[in-house]
């Protein structure tokens, strides 16, 4: 069965090719129809189209603008132009967007009925070049996760220390000099369901990092990460914790390693991991084996590549219109800022100096997407004042509104020029704040392909889909905990946890506060 779109803003001529199609291919063909640009897009979104008839003019999105839509998400649609004006440029064009054919109106039976048949052959043809792309896929993939697990196994098993593991790396195309590794503990599970927890553990790292995945064994997964930036290590193994623990259930366990440059340590990366995931709360948790590296003391230098590191993650947080991650990064940069004067590597100066420059590309960035901010009067006086200001925690405090205030300014900009299925998914994640909430239902009620929807999310708004759900419950849990009307028991089911201890940890993980003492705080 083949799926026929005719889209005109002419009823008889809609009414005229679906009985010429209804009438010459009764049993092949389910026609659609659509009386302007927009709904035939529409249509296209929620039925898999194959043919499309489409009128060039048209009231709204035009049959070109139409065209050049449909074929972003459906490119392999063979599209047929419909037109009263026998026009070059318009054909042209029509061609240049990849159209088949390009008929003039009023269209001949017979010529009809020759272009959809040819069409039906060029759809059979991409549907058998989709299957042997399918088909193949599957090999690589079957080959791939042999290679990968055979790798995990020389790494961790092997007493060769000389064995040659570039050669794997060159096979995945991995140039990074430096890795980790980090072991994944699960749930138990019954057997019958280990392969498919397995396969989401996959799907779910490959959609996130570049890494090696290691086979099964023992409720664990180990994996090599090619990473050449310790911090980003940190908030790596800190965002797939929570990922897997929303996927999987809320006793996943993590432990990575150190990083390491020599593939001759590839055995003591892996010991490094289990130690850290032997350190972790047996209820659920992570920890890298540098946690206490990275949270000391070192050299001046060491220091402001930290807080540097931290600066940069911020102003990528602000350039997304993240909010809630801006108010995080800000509380990270400050807490490690604060021990830094404490531990005498860092001057109230060095700071002073480091939070204007972040401040600045904060405001410019906001000024890019709104050039009325260049006049906030907040900003007019940023040097003086922080001149004036004689410790961390009184920067912080005039800071930290600031920042909120540009990434304000950008999600508000992207907001008003949103693409309409983020905008659809973002009203239906706050009308289901309180209900189990998951990509592959919340692509159905937009009606795209889950992970066409994961990627558009990512592109859109700068953030994995589960991290955008788990920001805004966290900001719902806080609104909620300002008041006292409603236990924590309550707020919990009310942001969609119905385990009150997963909550309480994740409110905790993101504010370094429990739900008990931010209410006290707020008080």
């Amino acid at each position: 069965m083949y799926n026929i779109l005719i889209t005109d803003d002419e009823q008889i001529v809609i009414d005229s090719l679906s009985f010429i199609l209804t009438k010459n291919f009764p049993e092949e063909v389910k026609v659609f129809t659509a009386n302007s640009g927009s709904k035939a897009v529409d249509i296209c979104r929620q039925e898999k189209i194959d043919i499309v008839f489409m009128d060039i003019s048209m009231p709204g999105l035009n049959g070109l603008d139409a065209i050049k839509e449909i074929k972003t998400f459906l490119p392999l649609a063979v599209v047929i132009i419909l037109s009263a004006f026998d026009r070059f440029h318009y054909a042209q064009e029509a061609m240049a967007l990849g159209a088949y054919r390009y008929l003039t109106k009023p269209v001949n039976r017979n010529l009809v009925v020759q272009t959809v048949r040819s069409a039906l052959s060029l759809v059979d043809a991409g549907r058998g070049k989709l299957n042997t792309d399918i088909e193949m896929k599957e090999k690589l993939n079957f080959v791939a996760n042999i290679v990968e697990s055979d790798f995990i196994y020389s790494s961790v098993f092997a007493r060769d220390v000389g064995r040659d593991l570039q050669s794997y790396l060159d096979y995945f195309g991995i140039s990074e000099t430096c890795y980790y590794f980090c072991v994944i503990e699960l749930p138990d599970s019954s057997t019958r369901d280990k392969y498919e927890t397995y396969v989401q553990v996959r799907e779910l790292l490959t959609s996130r990092i570049t890494c090696i995945t290691g086979a099964f064994m023992m409720n664990r997964v180990t994996i090599f990460v090619p990473e050449e930036d310790a911090l980003f290590q940190q908030e790596t193994i800190k965002s797939l914790h929570t990922a897997l623990a929303m996927k999987i259930g809320h006793g996943v366990r993590l432990g990575a390693s150190r990083l390491q440059s020599d593939l001759k340590n590839t055995v003591t990366a892996y010991n490094e991991a289990l130690s850290a995931l032997n350190n972790t709360d047996l209820t659920g948790g992570w920890k890298c084996a540098a946690d206490d590296d990275v949270s000391g003391t070192g050299d001046d230098s060491d220091v402001q590549a930290f807080l540097k590191g931290l600066e940069r993650r911020l102003v990528s947080r602000v350039t997304a219109g993240d909010v809630t991650g801006t108010t995080l990064c800000i509380g990270q940069w400050f807490r490690s800022a604060e021990e830094a004067v404490a531990a005498g590597d860092m001057s109230l100066d060095m700071v002073r100096n480091n939070l204007f420059t972040a401040l600045v590309n904060s405001r410019n960035l906001a000024v890019a997407v709104n050039k009325s901010f260049e006049d906030a009067a907040t900003f007019a006086s940023t040097f003086g004042t922080l001149a004036s200001l004689q410790n961390v925690s009184a920067m912080e405090s005039y800071a930290t509104p600031l920042f909120a205030d540009c990434a304000l300014c950008r999600f508000e900009s992207c907001s008003r020029s949103e693409n309409p299925v983020v905008e659809k998914v973002r009203q239906y994640v706050q009308e289901h704040l309180g209900e189990q909430i998951s990509l592959d239902d919340t692509a159905a009620q937009v009606k795209v392909n889950p992970y066409y929807l994961s990627k558009l999310f990512k592109d859109e708004t700068g953030q994995n889909f589960i991290d955008y759900v788990t920001g805004i419950r966290m900001e719902k849990a806080r609104e909620l905990l300002r008041g006292n009307e409603l236990s924590i028991k309550e707020i919990s089911h009310e942001t969609g946890y119905t385990d009150q201890n997963y909550f309480s940890k994740l409110f905790r993980r993101m504010y370094g506060l429990t739900p008990t003492e931010y209410r006290s705080s707020c008080q």
